[in-house]
């Protein structure tokens, strides 16, 4: 273990401790304190990486039971027959599916074609691309298939210089491209699932794919754009000539037809996301059935675009149990009495919003949280049992409040401390202290956007 993981392993065992030593505050029963010093000792362990993420999480489920906060290990388990999960579990399979073929790259050379007359534009049309991409296959794979393109990309630069110059503004973008472009429908990440899921599963309230969809694409779409504009100001990239770019484009042409394979990809996919939108307006179709009978399709004879080895590879388990244990945690605070009381006690008892103003109000305070717990799925299992309750005294639809903390959560990029843009830091191109010089301004942009954005929309779509 490395200097901070001992460091990290000390603080959360000392702040699990504490639980039960301090003085349980008013309003809150010993079992909701130990739920906090437990909840604590998750959030510790994960920042400071004491242990791996799936360890971590293995140790806290069996603490839930031997601390008492849970009945028993059946009920801390609950998380884990969310049928979100499920869905999690299936998008991986279209994700595979897609990136076994070379509609990415078909994607990228149109954009290309249209867009890319100079690098800046170029940078622009990669960011795009991956947005889309990204808004149907889960960040993870997207952000690697783009950091190969956008490595590819810089070979051009024969000059080490410009070289180094243009990869700040390219690999800083395309992980903030692909996590914008994860936001714009339900299925693009497993944060907005997180989201639904647990608003469905403590409030019993639904947020359909349309809804999610109307709130979030108008802003995705004018902080993609913002985004490329800041990033290329702040890190101007060099230009080459036209004949370069043009050589490049050719590199990553697909020339072949589409392919029957690529057919079946694109006719497997739409039908998901027919019957994804189909709904919102027929409650009887559910979307993680819809998306366990399309990975399902992927297999079946005389498709067969997946093998089931292939598929397991895939898989982002850490992912899948990260999750679920959010779920088990935040099941566990409301069951405790966690989030009421802090509504009741830590926050102001005068507290009265507007809508407007709840939903700004929800925005600043998932960026600020984001500063402390930079762990999207453990942020949203904190704030999610709050903010449901917080509305329910302040009269606003929770669904609102929550799609803002959904959307802002996908939004964790002002350090590359976060897995998505981590996969490009990681690589070099960049300094840790790079990214905030233009991030730092997005997410003011984006806390902007969906102040004015969401209460309008919300109104039409029967959120207020």
């Amino acid at each position: 273990m490395n200097k901070k993981q001992i460091i990290g392993l000390i603080i959360s065992i000392a702040v699990l401790m504490a639980a039960f030593f301090l003085p349980i505050p008013m309003g809150l029963t010993d079992k909701g304190l130990i739920t906090i010093g437990l909840l604590l000792f998750f959030l510790s362990m994960l920042i400071t990486e004491a242990l791996p993420v799936g360890v971590i999480c293995f140790l806290c489920l069996a603490l839930l039971p031997m601390l008492g906060v849970t009945k028993n290990l059946t009920a801390g388990l609950s998380g884990f027959t969310n049928t979100i999960l499920f869905f999690v579990l299936a998008s991986f399979g279209l994700a595979e599916a897609v990136a076994s073929t070379p509609i990415v790259q078909r994607i990228l050379h149109a954009l290309l074609k249209k867009f890319g007359k100079d690098v800046k534009t170029c940078v622009l049309a990669i960011m795009v691309a991956g947005a889309i991409v990204s808004s149907i296959v889960t960040d993870v794979p997207s952000v690697v298939v783009f950091m190969g393109i956008g490595a590819s990309f810089l070979k051009l630069f024969v000059n080490k210089a410009d070289r180094q110059q243009t990869a700040k503004s390219l690999m800083i973008g395309i992980p903030i491209a692909v996590m914008l472009g994860g936001l714009m429908t339900p299925a693009g990440s497993g944060i907005n699932i997180l989201t639904i899921g647990l608003l469905q599963n403590l409030a019993g309230i639904q947020i359909t794919f349309i809804q999610w969809m109307v709130c979030s694409i108008p802003i995705v779409m004018v902080m993609v754009l913002l985004a490329w504009f800041v990033l290329t100001k702040i890190f101007p990239p060099a230009e080459i000539e036209q004949t370069e770019i043009q050589a490049y484009m050719t590199t990553i042409e697909v020339k072949e037809k589409v392919s029957s394979r690529e057919l079946k990809v694109i006719f497997i996919g739409l039908g998901m996301i027919t019957f994804w939108l189909l709904s919102s307006f027929f409650p009887a179709i559910e979307v993680t059935v819809v998306a366990l009978f399309g990975c399902v399709c992927f297999f079946l004879p005389g498709i067969k675009i997946l093998t089931w080895e292939r598929y397991m590879k895939a898989v982002s388990w850490t992912s899948f149990i990260l999750i679920g244990t959010v779920l088990c945690i935040a099941n566990t605070i409301v069951a405790n009495g966690v989030s009421d009381w802090f509504v009741t006690y830590i926050l102001p008892s005068s507290l009265s919003f507007s809508i407007m103003e709840g939903v700004f109000f929800v925005a600043v305070l998932s960026f600020v949280i984001m500063l402390i717990v930079p762990v999207a799925p453990a942020l949203i299992g904190v704030l999610t049992p709050v903010i449901i309750s917080l509305a329910a005294t302040t009269g606003i639809n929770p669904a609102l409040l929550i799609i803002t903390l959904g959307l802002c959560a996908g939004n964790c990029y002002l350090f590359p401390i976060d897995t998505i843009p981590l996969i490009t830091y990681t690589a070099g191109h960049y300094k840790m202290t790079d990214m905030p010089k233009a991030t730092v301004w997005l997410q003011l942009a984006f806390i902007g956007l969906a102040t004015l954005w969401l209460p309008i929309v919300g109104n039409l779509i029967g959120l207020v």
